[in-house]
């Protein structure tokens, strides 16, 4: 089908239908819509702002932003592994460190951050809250503010799309608080501060189709989002730029006979500021992600066949985390992205999708609903993955996603993260249907209508609730209190570790457990950490996120295990014990810590002692100052 779409029509226009006249405000005093129209600008989206703000008040009640005693979701896993990229990009920064390499956690090896998620323009922008009140203040208020900034975005693009306050505030309302949003806000901070995917497709649309002032400034502009965005979440960068392609081609192959060489013209320079600021400031930190140390060629989560791809039936079938979700349906939404509920973005429920087919057919004479409409099915083919899914069941139909998986910096893009953007094009077709709707009832009644007006008020009024009542998440998203920090680590007796000394925890952070994480994060990374929560290679380049690769590596798996990880239980015997003297060794560990109140600490106590001898009791811990000597000592003390 050919969608010619003139480039100098308003998206809520329709094509030969004149002027729309969502571009003059409606007579006061007229009905509440005709009041919300009226709004002046700068009054509505303060007034859209207090609006988010208080609905986002809910998602994690009664924690308020920014609590510094208890945390979204839970100190352990991602989450406690963004707690700890929030402090140390600053820090490092600060005292002259790599922000993209660090051997703080996971010593001796280290870790690449480029290709961890360690999101530096959030840590840079909340460094303030950092170092007057903890990372993990700076984590909740991130993961709150994230609701309230996202829907803000999209409420002010749609609102200079659409000049609609009405549908700006309720397409704000739908992208902000979408399933994506409350899905990911368990436990991904990079991926739910999202208001520049759609500021970024309104820089694009200045670009390419409104064309008005200077083509360097939106070129600056576009640039600028870009390499923020890049600093946020290189896969959401990446996502963005993917849709925003496949977006541009559409428009292009649909206006070919109308691309004037002016047009032309303006979008090339526009676009040369664009790539040549972007390639300048983003080649490095790509280059360190592709080649630096400890960079990962492949996929990071392990397989580019991940199951975390769209079911076909997601769109309609609710999970548990939906406010309306009966049992005989979430059983099977459930099991979608192979039961990650936080993963799975995708539903819009079975009114919503109603809404959208309705749009579409009443406005199929607006090519802008088209265009839109297009880029949003695009946009859920990608987010489909390599293969169609239905019901849970794989069928080998290949999708455009099998050509992006071959590409080898893609290949740990996840599909279903595409749902964010789903999202965006949702909202911005409600929008559009949202102004005909008001457009069409200020219009005359006819002297014989052949159905009543009141009756089709009423019939989308009811279409409408319904789309809301079931596109609602089940809130709040579960907290939990901050783990006591042993006293050794809040007062002065931190400081008998030597500053940049190598210390072996216990418990070692091992995914998902990440106590000794929160460890270092407040005693201000003082020391280095054998083990930590990062994506690393191993030695035949697979990856993990455990630190099975310190030599040698039984003992490394024995803390592990006994830590809560899921790896093998070497026998602890005089064997295991040597092997432990030669750890301190060959990792340059000067201090050992154990919590004794951690489950299972019995068992790395004996280890610890056999091999280093009995430790300190200082501040809640068992410790073993200089290491090294105490192995010494105890290997030259005769046994029997």
């Amino acid at each position: 089908m050919s969608v010619d779409i003139p480039l100098d029509q308003d998206p809520g226009q329709d094509s030969g239908q004149g002027p729309s006249p969502s571009r003059a405000l409606a007579p006061p005093g007229r009905s509440l819509i005709d009041r919300v129209e009226g709004i002046t600008t700068a009054r509505f989206f303060l007034i859209a702002l207090v609006v988010f703000v208080v609905i986002s008040l809910r998602v994690y009640w009664p924690q308020l932003p920014g609590n510094p005693h208890s945390i979204v979701g839970c100190a352990c896993g991602d989450e406690m592994q963004e707690v700890w990229f929030l402090k140390w990009t600053p820090w490092a920064i600060l005292h002259g460190h790599n922000p993209f390499f660090t051997n703080w956690m996971d010593y001796p090896s280290g870790a690449n951050l480029a290709t961890n998620t360690v999101m530096p323009a959030l840590a840079i922008l909340v460094a303030p809250v950092t170092w007057l009140f903890g990372a993990i203040s700076s984590y909740n208020l991130l993961m709150w503010a994230s609701f309230p900034v996202s829907a803000l975005a999209c409420c002010f693009v749609v609102r200079r799309v659409t000049a609609s306050n009405l549908a700006a505030l309720v397409a704000g309302a739908l992208y902000g608080f979408s399933p994506y949003m409350v899905g990911q806000g368990v436990a991904h901070v990079f991926l739910i501060f999202a208001p520049l995917p759609p500021l970024i497709f309104y820089a694009l649309f200045r670009i390419v189709v409104v064309q008005e002032g200077s083509a360097r400034r939106w070129g600056l502009v576009l640039a600028v989002l870009v390499i923020v965005q890049f600093f946020i979440s290189q896969e959401v960068a990446a996502d963005t730029v993917i849709v925003a392609a496949i977006a541009l081609v559409i428009l292009i192959l649909a206006n070919r006979g109308a691309l004037t060489r002016r047009r032309v013209d303006y979008a090339l320079r526009a676009g040369l500021y664009s790539v040549v600021i972007a390639f300048v400031v983003l080649a490095y930190p790509v280059y360190f992600q592709l080649l630096g140390p400890q960079a990962i060629h492949g996929a990071t989560h392990g397989t580019t066949h991940s199951p975390l791809k769209l079911d076909v039936l997601g769109t309609i079938v609710p999970n548990s985390l939906q406010w309306w979700s009966p049992s005989f349906l979430s059983r099977l939404g459930n099991k979608f992205m192979g039961g990650d509920l936080g993963e799975n973005g995708s539903y819009l429920g079975a009114p919503l999708v109603a809404v959208l087919g309705l749009i579409l057919w009443k406005m199929r004479a607006n090519r802008w609903v088209l265009y839109v409409n297009g880029v949003l099915l695009a946009t859920e083919i990608l987010s489909m993955g390599r293969w169609l899914m239905v019901a849970n069941h794989t069928i080998h139909v290949p999708l455009p996603w099998t050509a992006f998986g071959k590409i080898s910096f893609l290949q740990s893009d996840l599909p279903n993260r595409f749902a964010l953007f789903a999202s965006f094009f949702v909202a911005v077709l409600v929008a559009l249907g949202i102004t005909r709707w008001r457009d069409w009832s200020r219009q005359p009644v006819p002297s014989r209508p052949r159905v009543p007006r009141v009756a089709l008020h009423g019939g989308l009024s009811v279409l409408a609730v319904a789309s809301f009542a079931l596109y609602l998440p089940r809130l709040p998203i579960i907290t939990s209190p901050v783990p006591v920090v042993p006293a050794f680590f809040t007062s002065p007796l931190d400081l008998q570790i030597p500053a940049g000394s190598v210390v072996l925890p216990f418990p070692i952070s091992a995914s998902p457990h990440a106590t000794s994480m929160l460890w270092q994060v407040r005693a201000g990374f003082r020391w280095k950490m054998i083990g930590g929560e990062a994506i690393i290679p191993t030695p035949r380049d697979h990856v993990t996120g455990q630190p099975a690769s310190t030599r040698p590596v039984q003992v490394t798996q024995f803390l592990s295990y006994w830590s809560g990880a899921n790896t093998r239980d070497p026998t602890l015997d005089d064997a295991l014990v040597a092997r432990m003297r030669e750890f301190v060794f060959l990792n340059d560990v000067g201090t050992v810590v154990l919590d004794p109140t951690t489950p299972h600490a019995s068992q790395a106590f004996t280890l610890f002692r056999d091999a280093l001898g009995a430790p300190t009791s200082e501040g809640g811990l068992d410790v073993w100052f200089h290491a090294q000597r105490l192995a010494r000592a105890v290997a030259a003390t005769p046994q029997g």
